[in-house]
This record gives structure tokens, C-alpha cells and sequence, in this order.
């Protein structure tokens, strides 16, 4: 089931999925995670809204990614109805938290491409 929610403190909707995906999924501070992801950026020289960054950092907490094989946001929360998930759809990032979808708008039917489920 969708759920609006968004954790951005300025109540903003535009060019921070990742951040606020991960504070949701990995119950941290907005500002914490922003600051994890800007050292992680420049520790690789990357792009800390982009997959290959964000996903150093979940690779270093220890998080395995996962490919979705055509699965949408929520058939993998339904999947994995008791897990937290990380799913990474067309240029977005968003937040499954016990087999509801957390996000600004309802990305339930979008196609997966990667994820992460998160302990």
C-alpha cells in the first residue's frame, strides 16, 4: 500500500529521493545521512546521488544489492512484506518499510531495477 511521506525538513519534493529514501529505510537523521553521502562522494569522486555512490555506502554498511528482474515496487514489498527495502526505479530511489511504499508520489506500479533489503 502507498503511503505519502516525505522526511525532507524544508518540506522540499525535488532532487533528494536518495536522501530522504535512506533516512526512512535506514531510520537515520535527514542531515546524517546528506553528510554520510557527501563523504562518500568524495571518498570515491562520485556523484552521491547516483547509484554507484549511494550503493558504496549501502555496500559498506553491509547491504547486498539485489537486481528486481522485472518486479514492480510492490510486488518486492509484498515479497518481502516483513523486510525494509531500498528499490531503485528509473532515476529514482524509494522506500518499502514492511510491505507499505513510503514516498512524495505512488511508485507502486514502477518497474525495479535494483534493490536493497535492509535489516
Amino acid at each position: 500500500m502507498y503511503i505519502y511521506y516525505n522526511i525532507n525538513p524544508k518540506g522540499e519534493t525535488t532532487g533528494d529521493c536518495v536522501i530522504r529514501a535512506l533516512a526512512l529505510a535506514l531510520n537515520t537523521d535527514y542531515y546524517d545521512i546528506l553528510d554520510k553521502l557527501y563523504k562518500t562522494s568524495n571518498y570515491f569522486n562520485c556523484d552521491m546521488l547516483v547509484r554507484n555512490c549511494y550503493g558504496k555506502l549501502l555496500q559498506e554498511m553491509g547491504y547486498k544489492m539485489y537486481y528486481g528482474n522485472g518486479t514492480t515496487v510492490q510486488e518486492l514489498a509484498e515479497i518481502f512484506y516483513d523486510k525494509k527495502l531500498l528499490l531503485r526505479i528509473n532515476e529514482h530511489l524509494t522506500c518499502s518499510l514492511y510491505a507499505n511504499v513510503y514516498d512524495i508520489w505512488d511508485t507502486s506500479n514502477e518497474i525495479v531495477d535494483v534493490f536493497w533489503v535492509i535489516e
